[in-house]
């Protein structure tokens, strides 16, 4: 997909050198594309806010690479995907993107998170639990948010069974 840029190079963008690091933005775009497309579709306007963040992600995490550690592609891809998850979990709080409505049936528990939210409905999820559903609301589906997170659709599948057990238990308990 990409290849590994020459370590010289690495090490001369490390020291400050701008025409190494131009190469090295050069040499991680298509790394960068890619990260940006796996998390949001390439058409929406978010897209090239995410590739900046990508480019800032490979400036500010450059001088911090230990090329003991591994390669240098591996530890830009965390960085990167990293800060653009930061991105657009800061973006959809400023925003307040509304709940699917297609998502609500009938015994569901989402027919009720819409006036819990924000209330302290959310004090007994694991950190696990608070991340899926986050990325949840944000992307509306359960394959779209594991894919945000980049763990197994399994995974992220078992929390949300989780919090639905949970939030059923406290509705439950309140009636």
């Amino acid at each position: 997909m990409w290849e590994e840029t020459d370590p010289g190079l690495v090490q001369r963008g490390k020291l400050g050198d701008e025409k190494a690091l131009s190469r090295i933005l050069l040499d991680y775009t298509p790394l960068l594309r890619y990260i940006a497309g796996s998390l949001v579709e390439p058409s929406r306007p978010d897209y090239d806010d995410l590739l900046q963040e990508g480019y800032l992600a490979l400036i500010n995490s450059l001088p911090r690479y230990d090329e003991k550690r591994g390669k240098f592609s591996s530890f830009l891809f965390s960085c990167a995907r990293n800060g653009m998850i930061s991105f657009l979990r800061s973006n959809r709080k400023e925003k307040r993107i509304p709940f699917p409505e297609d998502l609500i049936d009938k015994g569901n528990f989402f027919d009720f998170l819409p006036a819990w939210y924000g209330e302290d409905i959310f004090d007994n999820l694991t950190c696990l639990e608070t991340v899926v559903l986050d990325a949840f609301m944000e992307t509306g589906s359960i394959s779209r948010a594991a894919c945000l997170l980049g763990w197994p659709r399994k995974k992220a599948d078992n929390a949300i069974q989780r919090i639905r057990k949970k939030l059923r238990a406290k509705l439950e308990h309140e009636m």
